[in-house]
């Protein structure tokens, strides 16, 4: 029988629920005010604090806080913190002494690899250092980089020094 009471109403088109029974939060209205001289009212639970800026439904621009007479409540920007920076993070973990020594072991690989051993550019930091006689600085912990003949003899020399496996008779 319910089922045919329902038939002609659309889904969605009307809530069955009704109002009766409903009790309302206790509520307050806060007016904010933009620069511009626009005022919005926004709906808050009675025991809420209403914060001292709010952005405007219509515009998103900020609103600040008005008392009950209509002045603006004083308001204390919080100071803006600084972005970090790729850079700040990288100096978290390493000095610039460090940097400038792997930019340098990077750019001598790169000029090898080009086969161009020009003279090298004096680091900022650290000994001056010849291209001649510039040892080979290796970090601990950290793989060398190949090239991809390197990591083919490199591939080559492993598959030697491992054993054949024994072939099975049939």
């Amino acid at each position: 029988m319910a089922d045919r009471s329902l038939r002609g109403m659309r889904l969605g088109a009307q809530s069955l629920q009704s109002d009766e029974g409903v009790v309302l939060v206790d509520h307050q209205l806060r007016t904010y005010q933009t620069e511009d001289g626009e005022r919005f009212v926004v709906t808050f639970a009675a025991d809420a604090e209403a914060p001292q800026v709010w952005p405007s439904p219509k515009t998103g621009v900020e609103g600040r806080l008005l008392d009950t007479e209509g002045d603006i409540v004083p308001y204390d920007a919080p100071e803006a913190k600084a972005q970090r920076t790729h850079w700040d993070m990288l100096l978290e973990r390493r000095t610039v002494e460090d940097l400038e020594e792997v930019l340098q072991i990077r750019l001598d690989y790169l000029r090898k690899r080009r086969g161009t051993n020009t003279a090298r550019r004096e680091p900022t930091a650290g000994l001056p250092q010849n291209a001649a006689d510039a040892p080979e600085i290796e970090i601990e912990g950290r793989a060398k980089a190949q090239t991809a003949a390197e990591k083919e003899a490199a591939a080559k020399e492993a598959k030697k020094k491992k054993p054949a496996a024994p072939k099975k008779k049939k």
